[in-house]
This record gives C-alpha cells, sequence and structure tokens, in this order.
C-alpha cells in the first residue's frame, strides 16, 4: 500500500477527529456536571445548519470577507448549539425529566428543526447552495516536510483541527485545577456534598450542558462550513453517537478522548480514501460493508470496554437540591 494513501487517509482522519473530539468535549463538560446528554447528535445537527449559514451571511451578506465569515460561522453554529442545549438542561435540571427520555427528544426535533431553519435561511428545505467559504489551510512546520509522502498528512489542514487539538490543555486544566471546574466534577460526583459546601448545583449543571450545546454545535458548524462547504439534510451521519461512544471509552478523560476521538475518526476516513479500499484484505468486501467500518469499530470498542468505565457517580441522577453560590 502506497505510503501517499496511509497519509491521505490519516488527513482526513484529523478533519473527523476534530468533528468527534469537540463533540466529545461537549459531551465531557455535560456528563462531568451529572447531566448524561444523549443529545449530542442532535445538537451537531442544528450546528451544521446555523454555521452553514453564519459563514455565508457574515462572509456575503455582511461581507467580512476570510477569515472571519467563516470563523463567526463558527461561533454561530456554537450559540444555535448552546440556546438548543438550552432545552435539555431545562428539561433535566429544572424539572427533571428523565436524561435518556430528553435527550432522545432533542435528537428527534434536531431533524425537523434544521428542516425548518434552513428553510428560513437558504429558501430550501434538505440543503443550501454548494461552495461555501473556508478557512485557509494551513501546513503544520516540520511534519509537513517528511519523505515518502506521509507529508501529505500535514499539508492543507484547517486552523480548526489544529485548535482542536490543542484544546485539550486548557480543558484538562480548567477540569483539575480550576475552581470551577472542580465544582463542577463535584457536582456530577456528590451534588448533596457540593451543595453543603455552598456550591449552587443547578448553576453549575446549566453551565455544562450549554457548554456540550456550544462544543457540539461549533463541531456542526465546522463540519459543513468549513469541511463540506454547505448544509447537506443528513451530513453528520452519527458522528455525534460516534462522540458518545469515544467519550464513554476515555472515561470521561480529556487526554483520553483524544485517542479515541481520532481511533474513530481513522475509522471513519477508510472507506473514503480509494487507495486504503483496495487493500488485499478488504479489497473483496463488498461496499456496503466497508461503509460500516466506523459502526462496527464503535460497537465493539464498546462492547469490549463499556464495563471496565465510571462515568460521573451522579450522572443520570435527579438533584432536589438548590441554593448556594
Amino acid at each position: 500500500m502506497p505510503f501517499t494513501d496511509i497519509a491521505v487517509a490519516l488527513q482526513i482522519s484529523f478533519t473527523y477527529f476534530t468533528v468527534i473530539y469537540l463533540t466529545g468535549l461537549g459531551g465531557l463538560f455535560s456528563e462531568r456536571s451529572g447531566i448524561v446528554n444523549i443529545g449530542l447528535e442532535g445538537l451537531m445537527i442544528v450546528g451544521t445548519v446555523s454555521g452553514a449559514w453564519g459563514a455565508r451571511y457574515f462572509t456575503d451578506t455582511l461581507d467580512l470577507g476570510q477569515p472571519w465569515g467563516p470563523i463567526l460561522g463558527l461561533v454561530a453554529g456554537a450559540a444555535f448549539g448552546a440556546a438548543f442545549a438550552g432545552v435539555h438542561a431545562v428539561a433535566t435540571i429544572t424539572f427533571r425529566v428523565d436524561h435518556i427520555v430528553s435527550g432522545v427528544v432533542l435528537n428527534l426535533v434536531a431533524v425537523g428543526l434544521a428542516r425548518f431553519l434552513s428553510q428560513a435561511f437558504f429558501g430550501q428545505s434538505t440543503q443550501s447552495d454548494p461552495g461555501g467559504p473556508h478557512l485557509t489551510p494551513l501546513a503544520i512546520p516540520g511534519l509537513s516536510s517528511l519523505p515518502g509522502g506521509l507529508d501529505r498528512a500535514f499539508e492543507n489542514l484547517s486552523p480548526v483541527v489544529i485548535i482542536a487539538a490543542l484544546m485539550v490543555f486548557p480543558v484538562w486544566y480548567a477540569l483539575n485545577r480550576l475552581r470551577w471546574g472542580l465544582r463542577l466534577r463535584a457536582c456530577g460526583e456528590n451534588p448533596e456534598a457540593a451543595r453543603s459546601l455552598g456550591v449552587n448545583v443547578s448553576t453549575y449543571r446549566y453551565q455544562g450542558v450549554l457548554l456540550s450545546g456550544a462544543f457540539a454545535g461549533m463541531s456542526g458548524g465546522y463540519l459543513a462550513a468549513d469541511v463540506i462547504g454547505n448544509w447537506r439534510e443528513g451530513q453528520t451521519l452519527g458522528l455525534g453517537f460516534i462522540a458518545l461512544a469515544a467519550l464513554i471509552l476515555s472515561n470521561w478523560n480529556p487526554v483520553r478522548l483524544l485517542f479515541f476521538a481520532w481511533l474513530f475518526g481513522f475509522a471513519v476516513a477508510i472507506p473514503l480514501r480509494q487507495g486504503l479500499t483496495d487493500f488485499w484484505l478488504i479489497r473483496d468486501v463488498p461496499e456496503q460493508f466497508i461503509r460500516m467500518i466506523p459502526y462496527i469499530v464503535t460497537i465493539v470498542a464498546i462492547a469490549g470496554f463499556v464495563g471496565r468505565v465510571r462515568p460521573p457517580a451522579a450522572a443520570g441522577r435527579a438533584y432536589e437540591g438548590a441554593g448556594g453560590t
């Protein structure tokens, strides 16, 4: 197999790593606060249509050009995602609705909401016009000079890919060193103890869920506006559920999530690179089974590791208290 095929597959995997990792970070904040969020797919869907609209609106209508148009498109995706996540927050925190039920509703409503927003934004309900604005791609110094065709993996990368990879440092620091992060984690582990120390559990849980919407919405906006160039119905392809699986396998740890997001990103890349599908182990496998690879990897990984992970102790549990600071 030529190294070029591997390098291009790696490049594609970095793109989908970014989508999965950003969405997984959103789930991390929510579930660390004690609110289970299986609605990440729905938040991504809303982010795709709003991000694609934002990139076009700020670039063309307001004539902000590059790079502000695409950047504000990502901000729009994050804002719409956070607003939609607010529905999940109100349902689970204020009205104490079952977290799984609320997440399922979020995913179902998102499909119809995306069509409504698309009709309002683009005048058509299933896609926007192609050829949207992109961020200027970058090459990673040093790595983009590797021999044997491997340099292709580190060329023409979106700046969002690099930013997403670097997010592991501030997220880890915030959750493990800042008072805000320690309080957020306390709300997910033992909200009664946190309340006894004067922590307003509801406030921190709201913050966690809204952050999950912002990250997942930004991820969807990146997928639509920067990767594909327009919004299309169904373009998330279950990546929100794959991100949830990566989050579980990482044991709700941002550093481990970095690895599993890339692993699933590479699994998504395999069916998209023709050279890899010509490899002798899989070249005789029907195309439909090749396209199932990322989902098979997800199921196998979850089946093998789900009993070895420990979620936040109070995740999914309604909290009856109030007050605090």
